[in-house]
Protein backbone atom coordinates (compact mmCIF):
# COMPACT_ATOMS: atom_id res chain seq x y z
CA UNK A 1 0.00 0.00 0.00
CA UNK A 2 1.03 3.75 -0.93
CA UNK A 3 1.98 5.78 2.17
CA UNK A 4 -0.34 8.53 2.32
CA UNK A 5 0.95 12.02 1.56
CA UNK A 6 -0.04 15.32 2.83
CA UNK A 7 0.54 17.38 -0.18
CA UNK A 8 -1.81 14.83 -1.74
CA UNK A 9 -4.51 14.63 1.04
CA UNK A 10 -4.28 18.81 0.25
CA UNK A 11 -4.92 18.32 -3.21
CA UNK A 12 -7.71 16.96 -2.97
CA UNK A 13 -9.07 18.73 -0.58
CA UNK A 14 -8.22 21.83 -3.04
CA UNK A 15 -10.23 20.36 -5.82
CA UNK A 16 -12.81 18.83 -3.40
CA UNK A 17 -13.43 22.55 -2.31
CA UNK A 18 -13.73 23.90 -6.35
CA UNK A 19 -15.93 21.28 -7.46
CA UNK A 20 -18.15 21.54 -4.36
CA UNK A 21 -18.30 25.69 -4.82
CA UNK A 22 -18.54 25.52 -8.03
CA UNK A 23 -21.67 22.73 -7.60
CA UNK A 24 -22.89 22.12 -4.63
CA UNK A 25 -22.17 19.13 -2.47
CA UNK A 26 -24.92 16.95 -3.82
CA UNK A 27 -24.01 17.49 -7.33
CA UNK A 28 -20.23 16.36 -6.84
CA UNK A 29 -19.63 12.88 -6.44
CA UNK A 30 -16.33 10.95 -5.31
CA UNK A 31 -15.53 9.84 -8.92
CA UNK A 32 -15.53 13.16 -10.14
CA UNK A 33 -13.24 14.31 -7.45
CA UNK A 34 -11.41 11.28 -7.83
CA UNK A 35 -10.91 12.26 -11.52
CA UNK A 36 -10.15 15.54 -10.80
CA UNK A 37 -7.15 14.64 -8.63
CA UNK A 38 -5.34 12.39 -11.00
CA UNK A 39 -6.33 9.14 -9.42
CA UNK A 40 -8.91 6.23 -8.55
CA UNK A 41 -11.47 5.79 -5.97
CA UNK A 42 -9.71 3.71 -4.47
CA UNK A 43 -6.83 6.30 -3.59
CA UNK A 44 -9.32 8.95 -2.54
CA UNK A 45 -10.98 6.52 -0.12
CA UNK A 46 -7.01 5.59 1.25
CA UNK A 47 -7.50 9.63 2.62
CA UNK A 48 -11.21 9.91 3.15
CA UNK A 49 -13.94 7.51 3.99
CA UNK A 50 -16.99 9.52 3.07
CA UNK A 51 -17.58 12.71 0.36
CA UNK A 52 -19.21 14.20 4.33
CA UNK A 53 -15.24 13.18 5.41
CA UNK A 54 -14.05 15.45 2.57
CA UNK A 55 -16.57 18.31 2.88
CA UNK A 56 -15.43 18.63 6.61
CA UNK A 57 -11.92 18.79 5.39
CA UNK A 58 -12.36 21.81 3.23
CA UNK A 59 -14.29 23.24 5.79
CA UNK A 60 -11.77 22.87 7.97
CA UNK A 61 -9.04 24.12 5.70
CA UNK A 62 -11.15 27.04 4.93
CA UNK A 63 -11.85 28.06 8.17
CA UNK A 64 -8.18 27.67 9.22
CA UNK A 65 -7.24 29.73 6.76
CA UNK A 66 -9.88 32.41 6.59
CA UNK A 67 -10.95 32.82 10.37
CA UNK A 68 -8.16 31.36 12.49
CA UNK A 69 -6.38 34.77 12.42
CA UNK A 70 -9.51 36.56 13.81
CA UNK A 71 -9.41 34.23 17.33
CA UNK A 72 -5.99 34.68 17.89
CA UNK A 73 -6.72 38.10 18.05
CA UNK A 74 -8.31 37.57 21.64
CA UNK A 75 -4.94 36.23 22.81
CA UNK A 76 -3.66 40.28 22.86
CA UNK A 77 -3.20 42.28 25.93
CA UNK A 78 -5.01 45.49 24.59
CA UNK A 79 -7.89 46.47 26.72
CA UNK A 80 -11.20 45.18 25.46
CA UNK A 81 -12.57 47.45 23.41
CA UNK A 82 -9.34 47.35 21.09
CA UNK A 83 -9.06 43.69 21.45
CA UNK A 84 -13.12 43.09 20.32
CA UNK A 85 -13.18 45.91 17.88
CA UNK A 86 -9.43 43.92 16.13
CA UNK A 87 -11.56 40.87 16.49
CA UNK A 88 -14.83 42.00 15.39
CA UNK A 89 -12.73 43.09 12.17
CA UNK A 90 -10.91 40.22 11.39
CA UNK A 91 -14.11 37.95 11.63
CA UNK A 92 -16.33 39.55 9.40
CA UNK A 93 -13.56 39.84 6.85
CA UNK A 94 -13.26 36.53 7.03
CA UNK A 95 -17.07 35.11 7.04
CA UNK A 96 -17.82 37.67 4.27
CA UNK A 97 -15.38 35.84 1.91
CA UNK A 98 -17.33 34.45 -1.08
CA UNK A 99 -15.72 31.27 0.10
CA UNK A 100 -16.68 30.79 3.34
CA UNK A 101 -20.23 31.78 2.83
CA UNK A 102 -20.58 29.10 -0.04
CA UNK A 103 -19.67 26.16 2.29
CA UNK A 104 -21.67 27.98 4.75
CA UNK A 105 -24.72 28.06 2.23
CA UNK A 106 -23.63 24.38 1.55
CA UNK A 107 -23.92 23.16 5.06
CA UNK A 108 -27.42 24.68 5.64
CA UNK A 109 -28.21 23.40 2.61
CA UNK A 110 -27.34 20.04 3.34
CA UNK A 111 -28.25 19.77 6.86
CA UNK A 112 -31.74 17.71 6.51
CA UNK A 113 -29.87 14.82 4.41
CA UNK A 114 -26.27 14.49 5.71
CA UNK A 115 -24.39 14.49 8.88
CA UNK A 116 -22.48 17.73 6.91
CA UNK A 117 -24.30 20.59 9.12
CA UNK A 118 -23.16 19.00 12.25
CA UNK A 119 -19.84 18.51 11.03
CA UNK A 120 -19.38 22.98 9.51
CA UNK A 121 -21.12 23.29 13.08
CA UNK A 122 -18.71 21.27 15.38
CA UNK A 123 -15.23 22.16 13.34
CA UNK A 124 -16.23 25.66 12.30
CA UNK A 125 -18.43 28.18 14.70
CA UNK A 126 -18.63 26.05 17.79
CA UNK A 127 -14.91 25.93 18.01
CA UNK A 128 -14.23 29.08 17.38
CA UNK A 129 -16.99 30.92 19.57
CA UNK A 130 -15.60 28.81 22.52
CA UNK A 131 -12.46 30.64 22.19
CA UNK A 132 -14.48 34.06 22.13
CA UNK A 133 -16.56 32.39 25.44
CA UNK A 134 -12.77 32.21 26.83
CA UNK A 135 -11.99 35.29 26.61
CA UNK A 136 -14.82 36.70 27.66
CA UNK A 137 -14.62 34.58 30.96
CA UNK A 138 -11.52 35.54 31.49
CA UNK A 139 -13.09 39.16 30.98
CA UNK A 140 -15.72 38.58 33.97
CA UNK A 141 -13.22 37.30 35.96
CA UNK A 142 -11.03 40.46 35.71
CA UNK A 143 -14.36 42.30 36.33
CA UNK A 144 -14.19 44.00 32.67
CA UNK A 145 -17.39 42.51 32.34
CA UNK A 146 -20.25 42.30 34.36
CA UNK A 147 -21.06 38.76 35.61
CA UNK A 148 -22.45 36.44 33.18
CA UNK A 149 -22.79 33.40 31.24
CA UNK A 150 -19.69 33.58 28.69
CA UNK A 151 -21.20 31.60 26.27
CA UNK A 152 -23.99 33.25 26.19
CA UNK A 153 -22.18 36.81 26.23
CA UNK A 154 -20.11 35.29 22.69
CA UNK A 155 -23.43 34.61 21.00
CA UNK A 156 -25.15 38.47 21.92
CA UNK A 157 -21.04 39.32 20.19
CA UNK A 158 -21.66 37.12 17.42
CA UNK A 159 -25.55 38.20 16.87
CA UNK A 160 -24.07 41.88 16.62
CA UNK A 161 -21.11 41.60 14.38
CA UNK A 162 -23.38 39.53 12.28
CA UNK A 163 -26.67 41.32 11.75
CA UNK A 164 -26.32 44.22 9.72
CA UNK A 165 -24.28 41.92 6.89
CA UNK A 166 -24.28 37.86 7.36
CA UNK A 167 -27.80 37.37 6.03
CA UNK A 168 -27.92 40.08 3.55
CA UNK A 169 -24.46 39.29 1.76
CA UNK A 170 -25.07 35.55 1.87
CA UNK A 171 -28.59 35.53 0.30
CA UNK A 172 -26.70 38.35 -2.51
CA UNK A 173 -28.74 41.07 -1.75
CA UNK A 174 -25.60 43.39 -0.88
CA UNK A 175 -21.92 43.81 -1.53
CA UNK A 176 -19.94 42.85 1.26
CA UNK A 177 -18.87 46.54 2.81
CA UNK A 178 -15.98 48.17 2.06
CA UNK A 179 -13.26 48.92 4.93
CA UNK A 180 -14.87 52.15 6.23
CA UNK A 181 -18.05 50.37 5.66
CA UNK A 182 -17.38 47.79 7.64
CA UNK A 183 -15.36 49.61 10.85
CA UNK A 184 -18.60 51.55 11.57
CA UNK A 185 -20.61 48.35 11.31
CA UNK A 186 -18.29 46.56 13.79
CA UNK A 187 -17.93 49.65 16.08
CA UNK A 188 -21.79 49.85 16.46
CA UNK A 189 -22.01 46.62 17.46
CA UNK A 190 -19.07 46.53 19.79
CA UNK A 191 -20.73 49.66 20.93
CA UNK A 192 -24.07 47.93 21.59
CA UNK A 193 -22.57 44.93 23.07
CA UNK A 194 -19.80 46.97 25.97
CA UNK A 195 -22.93 49.22 26.97
CA UNK A 196 -25.07 45.51 27.84
CA UNK A 197 -22.07 43.97 29.36
CA UNK A 198 -19.06 46.53 30.48
CA UNK A 199 -18.80 46.66 34.30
Amino acid sequence: MRVKSETRRQAIIEVAKDAFIRQGFENTSMSEIASRVGGSKATLYNYFSSKEEIFAAVMESSAAEKIANAFKILEDSNDIHTTLTAFGMHYLHSILVPEIMAIRRMALNEADRSDIGRHFYENGPKRGWLLVSNYLQRQIEQKTLLPCDAGICAMHLKALLEAEVAEPCALGVIESPDESELKMIVERAISVFLRAYQA
